[in-house]
């Protein structure tokens, strides 16, 4: 009878202790999801960042393309102007050396 008692009282003792370990278990796993979780928030907050930065970019970037083409066709504007500017002047420097005495407005 005594054995069986021990027995017995062996086997709450283990079984207590399992349950223990389990508990133990449960804490470090719930601590662990509960860092996890801290660690996913601030990578989503980090990502949502990211895209807000990302998205003022792309319109920086795409107003400043539209600048730069703006620029470019204002250059081009202002080398045509220049170019017929000095035709004109070289034709009227041509036509003034063939008859100097004439004006040429």
């Amino acid at each position: 009878m005594e054995s069986n008692r021990e027995s017995a009282r062996r086997s709450r003792m283990r079984r207590q202790s399992h349950i223990d370990n389990l508990r133990n278990q449960v804490n470090q796993l719930d601590l662990e999801n509960r860092e996890l979780g801290n660690r996913l928030r601030l990578v989503i907050y980090h990502l949502q960042q990211v895209n807000t930065d990302n998205n003022r970019l792309v319109t920086e970037q795409e107003m400043l393309r539209f600048r730069l083409s703006e620029l470019r066709r204002i250059l081009i504007l202002r080398q045509l102007q220049q170019q017929q500017q000095w035709e004109l002047n070289n034709r009227r420097m041509i036509m003034y050396e063939q008859n100097p005495l004439r004006s040429y407005d």
